[in-house]
């Protein structure tokens, strides 16, 4: 793989997987994607209904999605160009090897959000759910 494949795999994976603390009006650890998905399900409501509380929740959110997908790009980005020091025989099986030890992780409860569950500590999947 290219180092730009990698990059975009990493980022992919970071973005599905990586748990990021996150605050709108109390706090939690979610991966960015999920960020994104209540990003828009927030700006809808805010096209569809207006408010002033929509507004503030849609700003906090949106901010901290794209704060989160540049720092998830960042890292993709400085672990794809520590990987081109590898061979390339190697570079594709240790960043293939990365990215499902990130997904395997995934499956641990190491997610919470007042929003899912009550606040307890959840997988990828109830996250999702």
């Amino acid at each position: 793989m290219s180092p730009t494949v990698i990059r975009r795999v990493l980022w992919l994976v970071l973005l599905v997987a990586l748990p990021v603390p996150y605050w709108v009006f109390e706090g939690g650890r979610a991966p960015t994607l999920w960020l994104a998905e209540l990003s828009a399900f927030v700006l809808a409501m805010l096209v569809a209904e207006g408010g002033m509380v929509t507004q503030i929740v849609a700003t906090l959110l949106t901010a901290q999605t794209l704060l989160f997908a540049g720092l998830t790009w960042l890292v993709a980005r400085a672990v794809a160009r520590l990987l081109t020091r590898l061979p390339d025989a190697q570079r594709s099986g240790v960043a293939l090897a990365a990215a499902a030890l990130v997904l395997a992780a995934s499956l641990l409860p190491l997610y919470r959000s007042p929003l899912v569950a009550g606040g307890a500590s959840v997988n990828l999947v109830g996250l999702f759910q």
